[in-house]
């Protein structure tokens, strides 16, 4: 967080340790990470620990080293065809009002150089919410 603090001016950051059921690839289980999150303008940066379990942040982080693997979108039509992109990653258990799937990743990293994310929009805009809370209001 300093590193990245330092290197864009970054403030404010808010911590969540994340642990949930995800598929990833043909491996399902638990997943367990350290997140952090900072405003940045009008988006904010996160970044993500990989703990227990396998996903695509952890196979970033061991092939290719610390960095952005990963660029979110909140949408409103997770279950449209994605432009052919295999979902390579889907958090298992948080589910839609309407039970459809609430994050997948897709695996861009050929066409676009990163995984591409695409999360539920209330759940996103929820998110976004908390981590633009000034310092001392968040939880």
């Amino acid at each position: 967080m300093a590193r990245y603090s330092k290197l864009f001016g970054l403030s404010g950051w808010k911590r969540m340790d994340t642990d949930y059921r995800a598929r990833y690839r043909n491996w399902e289980g638990r997943i367990a990470n350290r997140n952090a999150f900072a405003p940045w303008g009008t988006i904010h940066l996160e970044m993500i620990e990989p703990g227990i379990g396998e996903g695509n942040a952890k196979e970033w982080l061991r092939e290719r080293g610390e960095g952005i693997f990963h660029i979110g979108v909140a949408t409103d039509d997770l279950d449209r065809d994605a432009a052919g992109e295999d979902i390579v990653f889907e958090v298992l258990g948080r589910a839609r009002p309407d039970g459809g799937r609430a994050i997948v990743h897709l695996d861009t990293v050929a066409s676009l150089g990163y995984f591409t994310e695409l999360t539920h929009r209330p759940m996103a805009e929820q998110l976004a919410a908390w981590v633009a809370l000034p310092e001392g209001l968040a939880r």
